[in-house]
């Protein structure tokens, strides 16, 4: 049975992951201990976990904060993120067998998802692809990437499938099963771009 602390925060986790707190909101030990009925022992140790990996900031006196990265280090991170991705693509394609990219679809089963819950959705989505590959390191890395770019979604992207949640993932996986390179990669390209930033890293 896990331990309060680690139910406490596999719970903050999702739902930092899932940005149900605003950016600007100031995160407590005592509005926790409330929000998830336990003491304030286990959520401090919590918090003190996200804080090292990098999920959350904390403001001496005044509590934590969900960690946010400057424009210029997102569009980086984002373009990073691509990259990783590409590997896990290449990997899928050349070494999984149709069944196991098949698989995926088990992580596809929400019909409708709020615009709040989508990070999360796509975030299960794309840690089920990683980990696929077998590779725990690359899966770590993409991890990592996704920690660091806590960000409300592209708003245009969520219109595009805000009815249909799991689209693009539903049309990734047939390229992958296809050995389709190009159709995969536009895909995951298409996710990374923010075409409602006036920017664009590609």
């Amino acid at each position: 049975m896990p331990s309060k602390t680690t139910a406490v925060y596999d719970l903050l986790k999702q739902d930092v992951i899932r940005l149900r707190f605003r950016r600007d909101e100031i995160i407590n030990e005592k509005a926790l201990a409330e929000r998830y009925q336990v003491s304030k022992t286990p959520v401090r140790e919590a918090l003190s976990m996200l804080v090292q990996e990098g999920y959350l900031k904390k403001i001496p006196r005044v509590g934590y904060l969900v960690r946010e990265v400057t424009e210029e280090d997102y569009y980086k991170l984002i373009y990073l993120r691509f990259t990783l991705e590409k590997g896990v693509v290449l990997r899928i394609i050349r070494h999984c067998t149709e069944e196991e990219i098949l698989s995926l679809r088990e992580h596809c089963r929400e019909e409708q998802v709020s615009y709040q819950d989508f990070g999360g959705v796509n975030y299960d989505f794309h840690m089920a692809m990683a980990q696929l590959t077998g590779n725990e390191y690359l899966a770590e890395e993409v991890r990592r990437i996704f920690q660091w770019t806590i960000r409300a979604p592209s708003v245009n992207l969520y219109q595009e499938v805000h009815e249909e949640p799991h689209k693009y993932h539903l049309q990734l996986i047939d390229a992958m099963r296809e050995r389709d390179v190009e159709k995969a990669l536009q895909l995951i390209e298409h996710e990374c771009r923010r075409d409602d930033d006036p920017d664009s890293i590609f």
